[in-house]
Parts: structure tokens; sequence; C-alpha cells
């Protein structure tokens, strides 16, 4: 059972995110709140059925890139427990033992997240109704892995409360807001630059020394962002915004 003033500081949570003005301030909000309940890191993942999720996390930029280019394309197995189950997986380097079969980039993910102190991590994934649109919430700590339980054990109600809350109100900004506000990435804006240069997507990751497919999730990240239904749109709306100067 929660204690009260745990069950307040939900309550104040929650009342906060009402309040939220923008995608970055119900991140910000969310931080600082689940902060209070231990979280070192926080990272949010909406629409992960389409073919442009937004995801937000409160990482170092490099650790957010080096997940996005080198681990999100083959991170098949957590993309698609959460896109079909309701439970929390955990995942972090404390869950990883010295023979698990990780492939040298997710290790590499990992081990950097650790030097920032997120060991520890569950990914509880979030659903709209009927399983219509999916995400997941990524709550993280510094501790091993039977600390982390045992506080997850302790505030699950709490975070998985306030996950939906804070999930669900990115989506109500997403379809109200300007999502300019969100930011690119300087990925993103490479890869629109080049676009704008007239390269195609595989010309694109030559270019740059990526995969295509990482070319086409940065593409489509920024076209989240801006608000556009194709790419093309996208890249007018960057050069208007001065975002991408071609």
């Amino acid at each position: 059972m929660q204690d009260a003033p745990l069950d307040k500081q939900l309550l104040d949570f929650l009342t906060s995110l009402d309040g939220s003005t923008s995608i970055l301030d119900v991140l910000a909000k969310t931080f600082a709140h689940m902060g209070g309940w231990g979280a070192s890191h926080v990272a949010i993942t909406v629409g992960l059925d389409g073919k442009d999720p937004l995801s937000l996390w409160t990482t170092p930029e490099r650790i957010h890139q080096h997940w996005q280019e080198n681990v999100y394309p083959d991170d098949a197995p957590l993309m698609e427990h959460c896109r079909k189950n309701v439970t929390p997986r955990f995942t972090g380097s404390a869950f990883e033992t010295p023979n698990s079969d990780l492939s040298a980039p997710r290790r590499h993910f990992l081990e950097d997240l650790a030097s920032e102190g997120v060991s520890s991590m569950v990914a509880m994934p979030v659903h709209t109704g009927s399983m219509r649109e999916s995400g997941f919430f990524n709550f993280g700590t510094e501790l091993g892995a039977r600390e982390f339980q045992r506080l997850y054990e302790k505030r699950s109600m709490a975070i998985h409360m306030g996950s939906i809350a804070a999930f669900n109100r990115i989506r109500t900004h997403t379809k109200q807001e300007w999502a300019v506000s969100v930011g690119l990435t300087s990925r993103e804006r490479e890869c629109l630059l080049w676009l704008s240069r007239g390269f195609r997507n595989d010309l694109i990751a030559e270019r740059i020394n990526i995969r295509p497919v990482t070319v086409a999730f940065h593409i489509a990240n920024a076209r989240h962002k801006l608000r556009a239904r194709t790419r093309e749109q996208a890249l007018v709306n960057a050069i208007q915004l001065g975002l991408v100067a071609p």
C-alpha cells in the first residue's frame, strides 16, 4: 500500500501535468517529481506502432543518439514486448550478467548509461484504448538490481499512474501545439540538410556514416516534431523556421 506522503506527491504531480505548457515541460515536470521517488533518469516514447515514434530522454544527447543509431534498429525484443504487453520489463547493466548475450552496441549503451548513474531501469508499456497506440516509459536509477526491484515494488502504483498521465499529456500536446518546441537534434538537422540538397536516404547514410534505417528514423522523428505529414513538408517547415539552411 502506498503511504500518504507518496499519495500526495502523486496528486501534486498529476496536478502539475494539468498545467504543463509543452512537451518539454511535461518531461521536466515528470523528471522533477519522479526524481523525488528515486529516479535518476526518465524517458518517454510515444507512437511506438507508427513510423515516427517520438522519444524524449533526460540523459545526455550522446546516449540518446547512440541508442537511436546503434541500438534502436536492433532492439526488437524490448520494442516488441512494449507493443504487445502491459507488464513491466526490467533492464539495464545491473540486470545483465557477464555472460549475457548482448550486441557490442547495446553493451556499450548500457555501460554509458551506468556512467551517468543509470544502472537499473524498468520499461513500462503504455497503451491507449484497445492497444491502438503504444509507447513505453522508462524509470531508471543507480541502484543495483535487488534494491531497484524493492523500490519499484514499493512505488510501482505511483510510478505506473504517473507514467500513464505523462504519456497521455504528451499525446495531447502533440495534437495541440507546434512541436518545434521539442527541438531538433544535431543528427536530425544534419539529415534534413542533406535531404534539402537532394540526397536519398542511402546517400545521406553514406555521407554521415550511419545506416539508411537510422537516417529514416531521424527524418521521421524530425517530421513528427515539425508536425509535418511528409518529409518534404518537414523540410519546408524547418527551412522557414531557420532550423536548416540549404
